[in-house]
C-alpha cells in the first residue's frame, strides 16, 4: 500500500482544509483587488483645469500709436495725418490737407526736416509730432455730460470732452489775418463744453459770417470765451442762459468759413474784447498734451 493511501482519514482532511484554504486565500485576495481603491497614482481624478493665462498675456496690448511712438509714413491715414498736413501748410509747405499720406506729403516732410536741420526721412516719428505742435489726447471716460472742473486760470475745463489734437497755432496766418485762437481738432458731434461757468452772451443756432454756429460765455470778471464753426448748440441754451464749467454746449463741426474744412472748434478766450493765446491756458488743464510753443 502506498504512503498515500495508508494516509488516515485525518490527515487526509487536513490536506483537504489546507489546499481549500489556499483556494480561498486566493479568492478572497482577488476580491479584495475589485473592491480596494486603486493607489492614488493609479485613481482616476478629474482633469485639473489649465491654469489661466498671465494677466500680461491676456490683456490687450495697448496700442503703439502713441504719440510718442507714432511714425508716420507714405500708406498713413487718418486724422493725425489730416493734422499733420494742416500745420505744415501753416508752416508754408503746399501740400492739401486730404488725411492722406501720400508721395506730396512725405516731400513736403522732407522740406520741413531739412529746414530744421534733420535727417529727411519723409517720416514723422513723435519728435517731429513734437516739434510740430502735435500731440493726440483721448480723453480717459468722456462723453455727454459734465466733466470735473480742473485749475486753471481762466480755462476749467478743456473745451472738447473727446478725442482731439491742437497746436500752438496763435497769429497763424489766416485770410482775415492773423489767427486769435486755437483750433482744436476733433471729430464731428464730438461734445462741446464750457470751459468755465458763466452766462451766454451771444449765440447763433444758423450759420452767421466767418463763425457759422457759435457761442459767447462770459464769465463774472468779464473773461469770454468764443467757440465757432459749431455742429450744433444743445437745446434749451439761449442767450442769458447760465452755465457751469463741464457742461455739455454743443459740437464739434465745421461750419462757417471752415464749411469745406476739418471739423474742429475754433476757441478764443478775450479779456475786454481782447483776444489773448489761449493755448498755455488749455495745456494747463490738458496734461497729457506737451506740444512744442512756437
Amino acid at each position: 500500500m502506498s504512503r498515500i493511501s495508508a494516509c488516515s482519514g485525518a490527515g487526509r482532511a487536513h490536506a483537504l482544509a489546507v489546499l481549500m484554504g489556499i483556494a480561498g486565500l486566493a479568492g478572497a485576495t482577488a476580491a479584495d483587488a475589485v473592491e480596494m481603491p486603486p493607489p492614488p497614482s493609479a485613481r482616476s481624478t478629474p482633469a485639473a483645469p489649465a491654469p489661466a493665462p498671465p494677466a500680461a498675456a491676456t490683456r490687450a496690448r495697448p496700442s503703439t500709436a502713441t504719440p510718442a511712438q507714432a511714425r508716420l509714413r507714405v500708406g498713413a491715414r487718418g486724422r493725425l495725418v489730416r493734422d499733420l498736413q494742416r500745420e505744415l501748410r501753416r508752416r508754408g509747405q503746399r501740400i492739401a490737407v486730404d488725411g492722406v499720406f501720400g508721395p506730396a506729403t512725405k516731400r513736403a516732410v522732407q522740406r520741413f526736416q531739412r529746414r530744421l536741420g534733420l535727417r529727411a526721412t519723409g517720416v514723422v516719428d513723435g519728435k517731429l509730432l513734437r516739434r510740430l505742435g502735435l500731440r493726440m489726447r483721448r480723453a480717459a471716460g468722456a462723453g455727454v455730460g459734465r466733466v470735473a472742473p480742473r485749475a486753471g486760470s481762466y480755462v476749467k475745463v478743456f473745451p472738447v470732452a473727446g478725442d482731439h489734437s491742437y497746436a500752438n497755432d496763435w497769429g497763424a496766418p489766416r485770410a482775415q489775418g492773423g489767427h486769435e485762437g486755437t483750433d482744436i481738432m476733433a471729430d464731428r458731434h464730438t461734445p462741446v463744453v464750457a470751459a468755465d461757468g458763466g452766462v451766454v452772451s451771444k449765440i447763433s443756432r444758423t450759420e452767421t459770417g466767418l463763425g457759422g454756429i457759435y457761442l459767447w460765455i462770459r464769465r463774472p470778471d468779464g473773461i469770454q470765451f468764443y467757440y465757432a464753426h459749431m455742429q450744433s448748440i444743445v437745446p434749451g441754451l439761449q442767450l442769458g442762459s447760465n452755465v457751469t464749467a463741464g457742461q455739455v454746449v454743443g459740437s464739434v463741426g465745421n461750419s462757417g468759413d471752415a464749411r469745406y474744412g476739418a471739423t474742429h472748434l475754433h476757441f478764443e478766450v478775450r479779456r475786454d474784447w481782447t483776444p489773448f493765446n489761449p493755448y498755455p491756458e488749455l495745456t494747463g488743464v490738458d496734461p497729457d498734451h506737451a506740444g512744442a510753443s512756437r
